[in-house]
């Protein structure tokens, strides 16, 4: 992989971490990821305006489209996920994702799995067990098995379900785009990101506003505007700059580099934030991170 594009998802993590931080520490985190919803509509609007929506390929709609979708839907289960649970318990199974993605390529497209991406899935499935461990070893797995039937705790399970899908989509989305205009990669990445987000934040505030009472809303984003500012700058810079990587690195490469902001989040929780089980959750960070890292540096 090029050191660029090394440097390029680097602050991508932090950037990913710092949003993560901030809607987990919201008042209330659904209402903040509307507020940042309505940020990054404005800088779509201006963005699109000003690069011209015209220059997508025709065939490129149907995964923009399938990609806000899938972001919008994410948004909200991983603002129900942190509403519920410690953001070093939820963001290591989020972020663990990518390593299942080539077990999907296996059923649907005939791949194989090597020998060292299974080992991976193993450091991946030993670390969401770990978060669940007490100490007794069957203890363990019923209380991993009650956290994925659980109706608060299993958002953290069904987010990770949906990074899996929206990170196929959109790399095949960026493989259709830097095809039809491979002089233009920051540009495409951007425009690829602000169009869907501008679709998968619609669809999150008006279900915001379906379910909550307005008042509610807006009284949280008048208290934390500065941090909903912060978390949409945040946002657009994480996902438009992995937009652009996507266009030049393997999926798998660019999301092992991207691990890393599993541990800036977890020792954030730990470390910060001062929940509980501290060693217990950095131990499965690294493991998270190493896992990832066999899948995506694998020759």
């Amino acid at each position: 992989m090029a050191a660029t594009s090394i440097g390029l998802i680097l602050l991508s993590c932090l950037f990913h971490a710092l949003w993560n931080i901030l809607t987990q520490t919201s008042r209330n985190s659904n209402y903040l990821s509307g507020l940042k919803g309505v940020v990054i509509i404005a800088g779509s609007l201006v963005f699109l305006a000003s690069s011209g929506s015209a220059t997508v390929p025709d065939d490129l709609w149907v995964w923009i489209v399938a990609s806000g979708v899938l972001h919008g839907v994410y948004i909200l289960s991983l603002s129900k996920a942190y509403q519920t649970q410690d953001i070093s318990y939820v963001y290591p199974i989020a972020r663990s994702a990518p390593v299942f993605v080539p077990v999907f390529a296996w059923f649907l497209l005939a791949e194989r799995l090597s020998v060292s991406a299974m080992m991976s899935i193993v450091l991946i499935l030993l670390a969401v067990y770990i978060l669940h461990f007490d100490g007794h070893l069957i203890r363990g797995f019923r209380n991993l098995w009650d956290a994925i039937l659980h109706k608060d705790m299993r958002w953290a399970f069904i987010t990770l379900g949906l990074v899996v899908a929206y990170s196929l989509v959109d790399k095949r989305g960026m493989e259709i785009f830097i095809t039809a205009r491979p002089d233009h990669a920051m540009q495409n990445g951007f425009v690829f990101f602000f169009l869907e987000a501008l679709i998968g934040f619609t669809l999150c505030n008006l279900y915001l506003f379906s379910v909550h009472p307005p008042r509610e809303i807006v009284s949280v984003w008048k208290a934390e505007w500065r941090r909903g500012l912060v978390a949409a700058v945040a946002t657009m810079g994480s996902y438009g700059l992995i937009c652009v990587v996507l266009q030049f690195e393997e999926v798998s490469q660019v999301v092992a580099v991207r691990q890393t902001s599993v541990l800036m989040v977890v020792l954030w929780g730990v470390l910060k934030l001062k929940e509980s089980f501290g060693p217990q959750r950095i131990f499965a960070g690294l493991l998270v991170v190493m896992g990832v890292s066999m899948m995506g540096w694998e020759s």
